[in-house]
């Protein structure tokens, strides 16, 4: 814990109101989305300005003081707890969008821009940032780059690293990099930006970042399948793939399925239940996608594969429909389950679920 000397001159590099050591506020900063630990931290600090992380990172470094980097705090895998009277850094006052270069597609981001506030200025500007996850409301720019957020749409667009043109980080030292300052293409020598993605504030914090943009997909559709055994979910995988441009391909279990609908947000999507399912999300590119759908839901039916099906009509149905997979993580939270994100190829996927047991949902 940090003595009053200590406190006294961490206070002098924070203005009135950017530092706070009371009980709730180190309570709330000093825990992530898992509520499994307790938190101990001395103080928060609030930095608005890169030159103050620099400051603080430089007084830690000749006081010994252990930071804290915290962003929305809703990762699952203690990343964001102080535990050890740690000072935590949060990042919710460095929030500015700037610099948005629609011929590069490219916008530029504080770490802690929320990440649907990201997707709004993309829309707004007729652009999409495609990844996205059930925390998109509350998580923040830098955490997801530190963490490499992947989400539900990975299968499409990739993880975080795909969408990071350029980076502003504050070093163990003190020391500002500004790595490949959002070009597309850089063949200079090492890339340092993706030591830091993924790095989880190891190796410095992540202040600011340039992020690229995208076209927009066209009109989105939702499936739910109800599938009988796990075999057949690669097979509908490679069928679906081979003939839509898919988005997004999610399967979950039963078990987890019950948990959603305990919460009644949820309706349960067939009168009967299945043992898995299937969500899977596609572009109607064209007139006759839908229609392409449908007839692959016919194929995989008659090869037995999956029993039921329903197809979204409207955007508020593919919402719901999403909302049984989405809803998964923060209906099994009170259970404390054991979880793990495991990162496997494709096509071994199955392989890893028959010997381990089905996941509750991948």
């Amino acid at each position: 814990m940090l003595d009053a000397r200590l406190l006294s001159e961490l206070s002098t590099l924070f203005a009135e109101g950017d530092m706070a050591t009371d009980a709730d506020t180190l309570l709330r900063y000093g825990l992530d989305w898992t509520r499994y630990f307790t938190p101990h931290a001395s103080a928060v600090v609030f930095p608005r300005r890169v030159e103050q992380v620099v400051a603080l990172v430089r007084w830690a470094g000749r006081e010994g003081v252990a930071l804290v980097p915290s962003g929305g705090r809703t990762g699952l895998s203690g990343g964001a707890v102080a535990a050890a009277y740690e000072v935590v850094v949060s990042f919710d006052r460095l929030q500015a969008i700037s610099d948005f270069d629609p011929v590069n597609r490219t916008v530029r981001c504080q770490a802690g821009v929320i990440t649907r506030q990201l997707q709004q200025f993309a829309e707004q500007h007729g652009l999409y940032y495609p990844v996205d996850f059930a925390s998109s409301g509350s998580s923040q720019i830098g955490g997801n780059i530190s963490t490499n957020a992947g989400g539900i749409k990975v299968v499409r667009y990739g993880m975080t690293r795909e969408w990071v043109a350029g980076l502003t980080v504050v070093t163990g030292s003190g020391e500002v990099l500004e790595l490949n300052n959002g070009l597309a293409k850089n063949n200079t020598g090492y890339d340092l930006r993706h030591l830091f993605i993924g790095a989880e504030g190891t190796l410095g914090f992540i202040v600011d970042a340039t992020i690229k943009l995208v076209r927009p997909p066209t009109e989105l559709a939702v499936m739910v399948l109800a599938v009988p055994q796990l075999s057949g979910i690669m097979q509908i995988f490679n069928a679906f793939r081979g003939q839509l441009d898919l988005t997004a391909f999610e399967f979950f279990s039963e078990k987890a399925l019950r948990h959603v609908l305990a919460r009644g947000h949820v309706a349960r999507p067939f009168d009967e239940a299945a043992e898995y399912y299937v969500l899977l999300e596609f572009e109607k590119l064209t007139e006759h996608t839908e229609g392409q759908a449908l007839a692959l839901f016919e194929q995989c039916a008659e090869q037995g594969w999956l029993v039921d099906g329903v197809l979204s009509q409207s955007g508020q149905q593919a919402a719901e429909l999403w909302r049984l997979r989405e809803d998964i993580s923060e209906s099994i939270t009170p259970y404390t389950p054991y979880k793990n994100d495991i990162a496997i190829t494709v096509s071994r996927v199955l392989g890893v679920c028959r010997t381990v047991g089905c996941p509750a949902r991948a």
